[in-house]
């Protein structure tokens, strides 16, 4: 399934609907360029599934992990650009992980490629299940 966006408003509104169709410890791993939308994403999914005052998703390129306390449990949101061999065991069940960087790791059963074109973004979900095919927004490409 494809679904474009045309800005950043309507990156984080697919996240928050995404935020709203998650269970509470699915990984999704986000794959593109840099500048392709992956951290945007994750602030909308941190958005739907309400995180708490006080906390503000930013890019964990240089820590690695940050973890944000939701309404709905845990986001856990780890950057491997740096670091492609991270274990991420200690976090599978802990919350919602969300992987930027994470092609090719075997705890990616979600893949979310996001392609930059003329216009916007092309977001790619691939092994999503039928979870994703419940998307409501979005234009289908």
């Amino acid at each position: 399934m494809q679904i474009f966006s045309n800005s950043e408003d309507e990156t984080i509104k697919l996240g928050e609907v995404l935020a709203g169709l998650l269970t509470g410890d699915e990984v999704l791993c986000l794959v593109g360029g840099l500048g392709a939308g992956k951290t945007t994403l994750v602030k909308g999914i941190a958005k739907g599934m309400g995180i708490l005052e006080n906390y503000q998703v930013r890019s964990p390129t240089f820590t690695l992990v940050n973890q944000y306390p939701t309404r709905k449990g845990n986001l856990i949101h780890v950057d491997l650009y740096r670091a492609k061999d991270l274990d991420l065991s200690e976090f599978v069940g802990k919350g919602v992980i969300v992987v930027e960087w994470g092609e090719g790791l075997e705890v990616c059963k979600c893949v979310i490629r996001i392609d930059v074109v003329e216009g916007g973004r092309v977001f790619d979900f691939s092994g999503c299940g039928a979870l994703f095919k419940k998307l409501p927004y979005g234009k289908a490409c």
